[in-house]
């Protein structure tokens, strides 16, 4: 692991922990460290199935607000959460029907972002908001990371707000190395194309965003 020294936007000086990994894979105990940063109150880059992610522990307010302010992000745009599985995602939110629940059999893990209205256990998570978007990744370093939290985690793309994804490592270091506290180089994205997000939170479910998935292919879901 390398460390580096800059002001991030408070001014003061962020250590970066930088983990390279080659084979879409991580070691437990890389895993582990990361994991550990984030249960701490860190924020960390690393790789996913679709483009770079950067993300912080859902639990802490203070980690969030500084991925607004690092990716220049508004305020009122909450962020996803990446769960490690479906039975974790489900907890979080509303039951779903027969059909919702096979689309989600079909695309989790994988590229689709989905809107769902949240649970009680949901709200308390998310601090009372009604709706909430979740993904399982199909990415061994993101899962990984995932079941050594144990826990969601609040996960936008790397990526300065309304600028390209970084979807290699060198991208994500040029934009990240240094502002936050740990940064996974695992090299080029497998998908390189954000997910696709759809909202099922109401009656007529939407295509808020075409992304990896196409709007052709869940037509027979929508």
């Amino acid at each position: 692991m390398k460390e580096r020294q800059v002001p991030d936007e408070s001014g003061r000086k962020t250590k970066t922990a930088l983990i390279p990994v080659r084979g879409r894979r991580i070691s437990r105990s890389a895993a582990r460290s990361v994991a550990e940063s984030l249960r701490s109150g860190g924020v960390a880059v690393f790789p996913t199935d679709t483009v770079y992610g950067i993300g912080s522990s859902v639990f802490w307010p203070q980690a969030i607000w500084r991925i607004y302010r690092l990716k220049g992000r508004s305020y009122d745009k909450p962020l996803p959460f990446l769960v490690a599985d479906v039975d974790q995602a489900l907890a979080l939110v509303e039951p779903p029907g027969s059909r919702l629940r096979k689309m989600l059999d079909k695309y989790w893990p994988g590229p689709l972002t989905v809107v769902f209205k949240t649970s009680t256990l949901g709200r308390w998570t998310t601090g009372g908001k009604e709706t909430l978007a979740l993904r399982v990744p199909d990415h061994p370093v993101t899962l990984a990371i995932l079941r050594e939290m144990g826990q969601p985690l609040a996960v936008t793309s790397a990526n300065r707000s309304g600028r390209p994804e970084a979807v290699t490592g060198a991208q994500a270091r040029a934009l990240f190395e240094g502002r936050v506290e740990a940064l996974v180089d695992g090299g080029p994205c497998p998908g390189g194309v954000p997910s696709t997000v759809i909202d099922v939170s109401s009656f007529g479910w939407t295509l808020v965003r075409e992304g990896a998935v196409q709007k052709k292919e869940l037509l027979r879901y929508l």
